[in-house]
């Protein structure tokens, strides 16, 4: 089964538990990374458009990608929010 979209609190709060903080708007599109200094940096930031009400399919699968996380071990996370 394929990662459906969900509510864009939801991932935001995931985020958040996996230790990146919110860094910057620019438009409509939050900015997240890591914190200056911590163990992991990302090559660019997980950019989440908080207008919408839910994380589309792709745009998971690409924040996924960049941070390096499998979809199963994602789903499995995603469930405790």
């Amino acid at each position: 089964m394929g990662i459906k979209q969900i509510p864009i609190n939801k991932f935001i709060k995931w985020l958040e538990s996996r230790g990146l903080i919110y860094i910057r708007t620019s438009a409509s599109h939050d900015h997240y990374n890591y914190p200056e200094g911590h163990s992991k940096q990302l090559t660019r930031c997980i950019t989440v458009r908080t207008k919408d009400k839910d994380v589309p399919q792709f745009h998971i699968h690409t924040n996924l990608k960049t941070l390096g996380i499998s979809k199963a071990e994602f789903e499995q996370e995603i469930k405790n929010f």
